[in-house]
């Protein structure tokens, strides 16, 4: 990411973006062990605290190592917007700056990461009264049918989702009918986060080779299924969570609730889930090549820490009177 200033400011803002399966947790680890850091989930799956395995938030070791923001603070019963998101960074990002640390904001939401670079409008406060009414009116249609309403109603932002990325109409849609006006319309009058003019930013997306992707995102199924995600999901259900895992759980556990219910075979309940993975991971490529702002970075190494380096060592290279960083020597 190009920048007009290059002296340290005391005030640093990363984010580690890119596709599901490029390592971006395990760099981040890694990075706020080189530069003294705090970390904040920017993947909307990682917020709710029933969904752990499948939806691969890092190990309770990483937790122990760096202070981690954002993850697994609230239910699936509950709401938790991309203005609740930016509004949280508003908040957390000056706190973590005043205890002398750097931000690294990673995950691989990308409205959320464009919420804070980009900016995001913010409903009328008279108008959020009746958000959730509309909202349950738009779950009860077919995503084909909102696909098309959307179509009608705010053809630029159509043309931006994919007529199968039920979540994302809904909320286009949700947009216009809250307030009269398309989502597209609104998004042209947002403005960045209050802080990052003040930042030392960089922005960097992580990508891998698709072969290698792929190959890892299926080792990473069979590996979560290793780990009792089936059981995972079977006590979710039991608890009476299934309507939310259907709105807001990643890919997988709809697939194995459909396994539980004898719907389809296991067997082939993990090959939908390593395909529905992979398309995922495609339809965030997409998403991401669109940020013009940010550096790609091609892993061409399993070793999270020597991509950590790499990252410290660009910041290093960019700023003068930059201060000297922990970790790794060699």
């Amino acid at each position: 990411m190009s920048m007009k200033k290059n002296v340290y400011s005391g005030k640093i803002f990363l984010i580690i973006a890119g596709p599901t399966g490029t390592g971006k947790s395990s760099v981040a680890l890694e990075l706020a062990k080189i530069i003294p850091s705090e970390i904040i989930n920017a993947d909307s799956r990682q917020f709710y605290k029933e969904i752990n395995i499948g939806a691969a938030k890092p190990p309770e070791t990483a937790f122990q190592q760096v202070v981690h923001h954002l993850y697994g603070f609230i239910s699936l019963k509950e709401n938790f917007t991309v203005f609740d998101f930016r509004k949280e960074l508003e908040k957390l990002v000056p706190e973590i700056w005043n205890r002398k640390k750097a931000v690294i904001v990673v995950g691989g939401s990308g409205l959320y990461i464009r919420a804070v670079m980009k900016g995001i409008f913010d409903f009328p406060a008279e108008k959020k009264a009746i958000q959730n009414e509309i909202r349950k009116k738009l779950l009860n249609y077919e995503t084909g049918k909102l696909y098309q309403e959307l179509k009608q109603v705010d053809s630029e932002c159509a043309s931006k989702i994919h007529p199968n990325d039920r979540r994302r109409i809904v909320r286009a849609l949700e947009v216009y009918h809250l307030t009269g006006l398309p989502m597209s319309t609104w998004q042209k009058q947002a403005k960045p986060a209050s802080f990052i003019q003040d930042a030392i930013v960089k922005y960097w997306i992580l990508n891998m080779q698709r072969e290698k992707l792929y190959s890892r995102l299926d080792l990473r199924v069979e590996a979560m299924l290793e780990s009792g995600w089936l059981d995972e999901v079977k006590n979710l259900v039991d608890t009476g969570l299934k309507q939310y895992l259907e709105e807001k759980a990643p890919i997988g556990y709809i697939e194995l609730c459909d396994y539980i219910e004898g719907k389809i075979s296991y067997e082939y309940t993990v090959e939908i889930i390593k395909r529905k993975t992979r398309n995922y991971a495609r339809r965030q490529l997409t998403w991401f090549r669109k940020e013009k702002d940010a550096e790609w970075i091609d892993v061409i190494t399993t070793h999270p820490e020597d991509v950590a380096m790499m990252l410290a060592e660009e910041i290093k290279k960019t700023y003068i009177s930059f201060p000297l960083m922990q970790g790794r020597k060699d």
